[in-house]
């Protein structure tokens, strides 16, 4: 067994990077290796591996080459082979078969798989695994690993939920893959090593260990400059060296290094090494190379097994391939198959490709290589390949697909009509589109667009345009000539009619995306397309809620209608739609959505989940009940519902986090979202993480940091005429924050605000306004006036949503102390803080207590909070802010305001006083 050490496993100049791959083996996390063909990165993520497995671990491990980019799911396949073999098991069945149609031990029945059934899939089996055991990950030469595994594996490493001690991921990438998507989303903890060249004393070492003390010093010197350092190719040099010591020379006295028998590149180093294979071995080796991965059986029946068995003997006397486990043949380095598939003639590779798509059994495989075959343009292969690529997106390998769709379009002859074309070149487009492949999705549609036969069909290219466009002035510009050209009464039109009235309404034109939406709705009745009269419906309603125009009541029961009469509509949208718009106290939103997740989830729509989830959580934030919203956003991750819109989910882990108290949190949430909303010029987007923004703040007593976010919210209410943002009351924490700094006149905007947004059939915003006009008349000395209109506020019963009704209690409470009515605003000030503490919001039962305590009539000393205790009892022990955050999971930040509000409660002004009030 290899000593613990760099040395001990062969490891040279490697002492850093080795302790950083066996630290993530032992104690979790990433570790992401990089560096040039040849440096030794793989060397290392053997010994990783090693290392791992003797800590006891899991080890899921795989090496593709570049012939494995074109197999779908074949990294996967490898890294399930290393599983128990019941790890499938308990998936959910939506998951459990797309697993076993994506692995082709089933075939595809028709059924539509989720996009998302994959990734969810390999996020549940790692989940799974790192609950029974600790799991290293060790993918090597990711940049050849197949997309349809590295897509999936991307997305659920980066939503996995399990402690970073259970799973270690170790990656071993060259320089140009490092801004692949899986290298990139790697979650933290995460290093990244970039090996670089071994200097002399290590390559020395290096050959000492592979050939022997007989190396002198100065040749092991010569060797290192030759090769740059690079151990791979230092050990080729050195073997073809040994092996023909005739053909080098080299004169210590003159003091030149030795004149070697290769070219002293890695390229053509390789190329010599398989050059000394018999030419009927690198014949059947080609087939190897070019297929990725063969059995020594497959092998067999292609070519016969008498030249199988030459040809792997030459190989192995070679040291260029071997047969390895399931007997698949496999070469000593993957370079080694590279070197062989570049040595022989395009004619020599076509006669192979030929081979392999007149042998292999499956059809995406045959499709594969029956592209590579041919030089013109061919219609029957052009048909083989598309039929494949429905075949590769019915296992859920939809970049797959495109690339194979996209091959049966060029292989189309331009003889064939231009509406045959565009039409595959289209779905080329959509298939990477719903792959999440933009760059090579615009790439296609630059095809695409020239070979429109007609307005219509220019307009579905203009349509697939602004899916990918960014930035919302260009999309609105494209979906205007767009709609153009589109001619009345097809579905495009209203695709587009709808789409822009959304594009609008993103940008703050509410008068123009009312417009767009009443055209598209009367053009979906009028074409009969239900599906398309809901979305426009929708859109339209969605118009009359932010600007208080039009008629939502009328519209709503225009939905009801439409799904009373129709029964074939998605049930996920009319639930969305529902409990989105819902008020905070209707009893009957959250039970569909519910039920629609519930569905979703047996059906494998999980595409559905993200619009279910951000209404079901928008509903319980409202109405006040946050730990089931918590526990809401809770299962949204378990299951990895977020993956429709970045916006979406920052919007609830901002909210979610910001009324739990977990401030530094929300502003992570928001912070970058309200950036990018800046850059797409998204109106809408900005104002919700700017409010969310404003709340935190608020929440916080950062009453400027509040001003500068809502001022900009009330700007673009002034500038857009807006009303209402999907019920937020933003201009709550305005009126407050502009109060605290003595800002009067904005306070008074601010009512007016809620004054607007009341009118719009929104109470509760009705009564906000009257407790922020009586807060701002108390501030002008009116107390008598204030006083009387906040009790009538507190006195309602039902239109306040249980946590601003608790913040009209703090607002009693506060005006009472300072009129002087200690004994009142005492008994106020404990209720708020009371309903605070019960709902959940910490920030704001320490805001009551904070106020109750400068009543003079309660001592809040003895009220710390269960963190608050933890914080004072470990800073009281001597221990640093640091060594506090470190052991409670919080950030140093959140201890500081930890302990401001511990000493301002325990009226101490130091770690020793605070000690000394503790007891300790």
């Amino acid at each position: 067994m290899p000593a613990m050490t760099a040395e001990g496993f062969g490891l040279f100049g490697r002492e850093t990077a080795f302790r950083v791959v066996a630290d993530a083996c032992a104690a979790g996390g990433q570790v992401v290796v990089s560096g040039a063909p040849g440096v030794g990165k793989s060397s290392l993520l053997k010994a990783a591996g090693q290392i791992a497995q003797r800590a006891g671990r899991r080890v899921l491990a795989v090496s593709p080459t570049r012939f494995d980019q074109g197999l779908p799911f074949a990294g996967l396949a490898d890294l399930l082979a290393q599983c128990p073999p019941d790890a499938a098991d308990g998936l959910p069945a939506p998951q459990r078969w797309a697993l076993s149609v994506a692995l082709q031990q089933v075939e595809p029945d028709g059924r539509v798989v989720d996009p998302l059934a994959m990734p969810l899939a390999i996020r549940s089996l790692l989940t799974d695994l790192c609950r029974t055991e600790p799991v290293t990950v060790i993918l090597d030469d990711v940049q050849w690993l197949d997309a349809a595994t590295a897509g999936g594996l991307a997305f659920a490493l980066r939503r996995l939920a399990v402690a970073s001690q259970r799973l270690s991921v170790l990656v071993g990438v060259r320089p140009e893959g490092l801004r692949s998507d899986l290298v990139r989303t790697l979650p933290e903890p995460r290093r990244d090593l970039d090996l670089p060249p071994l200097d002399e004393p290590a390559i020395a070492q290096l050959l000492r260990r592979h050939f022997g003390s007989t190396w002198t010093q100065a040749v092991s010197a010569a060797i290192a400059r030759t090769s740059g350092g690079n151990p791979f190719l230092a050990l080729m040099i050195a073997q073809a060296m040994q092996s023909d010591v005739s053909r080098w020379r080299w004169s210590a006295r003159d003091g030149h290094d030795p004149v070697f028998p290769v070219p002293p590149s890695l390229s053509d180093v390789l190329g010599e090494k398989v050059a000394l294979l018999p030419a009927a071995a690198r014949e059947v080796l080609l087939i190897v190379s070019a297929a990725g991965r063969l059995s020594v059986g497959q092998l067999d029946k292609f070519v016969g097994p008498d030249r199988v068995g030459a040809a792997l003997e030459a190989a192995a006397d070679t040291d260029v391939a071997k047969v390895g486990p399931l007997q698949r043949v496999v070469f000593t380095h993957p370079l080694l198959a590279s070197a062989l598939y570049e040595a022989a003639t395009p004619a020599e590779r076509r006669r192979v490709h030929r081979l392999l798509a007149d042998s292999l059994d499956d059809p995406v495989e045959r499709a594969l290589h029956r592209a590579r075959t041919i030089t013109t343009p061919d219609r029957a292969v052009a048909d083989e390949i598309e039929r494949a690529a429905t075949t590769s997106a019915g296992r859920g390998a939809l970049q797959l697909a495109g690339e194979l769709l996209e091959a049966a379009a060029r292989a189309t002859p331009a003889a064939g009509t231009r509406t045959d074309r565009f039409a595959r070149w289209l779905r080329v487009v959509d298939t990477y589109t719903l792959a999440g492949d933009t760059e090579a999705a615009r790439a296609a549609l630059d095809v695409l667009e020239p070979l429109a036969p007609d307005p219509t069909a220019r307009a579905e290219a203009i349509r697939r345009r602004i899916d990918l466009t960014r930035r919302m002035p260009g999309a609105r510009a494209l979906a205007e000539q767009g709609l153009a050209l589109a001619p009345p009464g097809t579905e495009v039109r209203n695709e587009l009619t709808t789409l822009l009235g959304a594009l609008h309404r993103l940008e703050g034109n509410g008068a123009e995306a009312l417009r767009l939406t009443g055209v598209a709705v009367a053009e979906a009745r009028a074409g009969k397309q239900d599906a398309a009269l809901l979305r426009a419906l929708y859109g339209r309603l969605t118009v009359e809620r932010h600007w208080a125009s039009g008629d939502a009541a009328r519209t709503l029961g225009e939905i009801d209608e439409l799904v009373a009469s129709t029964h074939d509509l998605p049930g996920s949208i009319v639930a969305w739609t529902r409990a989105f718009f819902a008020p905070w106290d209707d009893p009957a939103a959250e039970a569909p959505v519910r039920r629609e997740i519930r569905s979703a989830l047996e059906a494998g729509r999980y595409g559905d989940l993200t619009q279910l989830y951000i209404a079901l959580i928008l509903h319980l934030t409202r109405s006040s009940r946050l730990p089931e919203a918590r526990a809401a956003l809770e299962d949204a991750d378990r299951i990895g519902a977020w993956s429709l819109s970045a916006f979406q989910e920052q919007i609830a882990r901002g909210l979610v986090a910001a009324y739990a108290g977990d401030l530094d949190l929300a502003r992570t949430a928001v912070e970058a979202a309200t950036e990018e909303s800046r850059a797409i010029e998204s109106t809408y987007w900005l104002c919700a993480f700017l409010a969310i923004r404003g709340f935190i703040e608020t929440s916080a007593g950062e009453w400027q940091a509040a001003l500068y976010a809502l001022r900009e919210v009330a700007a673009v209410f002034d500038r857009t005429h807006m009303v209402d943002l999907e019920q937020s009351l933003w201009a709550v924490d305005y009126a407050d924050a502009a109060l605290q700094v003595g800002a009067p006149d904005e306070a008074a905007r601010a009512v007016e605000f809620l004054r607007r947004q009341g009118g719009s059939g929104r109470p509760e915003a009705a009564v906000a306004a009257d407790r922020c006009e009586a807060l701002r008349r108390a501030a002008a000395g009116d107390v008598d006036a204030a006083l009387r209109e906040l009790q009538r506020v507190v006195d309602l019963d039902g239109i306040e949503c249980p946590f601003e009704a608790a913040r009209s209690r703090l607002a009693l409470g506060q005006v009472c102390r300072r009129a002087g009515h200690k004994r009142k605003s005492a008994e106020t000030l404990t209720a708020a803080a009371e309903v605070f503490a019960r709902l959940g919001y910490p920030c704001w039962a320490e805001r009551a207590r904070a106020e109750l305590a400068r009543s003079g009539l309660h001592h809040s000393g003895t009220d710390l909070t269960g963190n608050e205790r933890r914080v004072a009892e470990l800073v009281a022990a001597g221990r640093s802010n640091q060594e506090v955050a470190a052991a409670l999971f919080m950030s140093v930040k959140t201890v500081e305001a930890h302990l401001t509000r511990i000493y301002r409660k325990l009226a101490v002004r130091s770690r020793t006083e605070l000690a000394r009030r503790l007891g300790l």
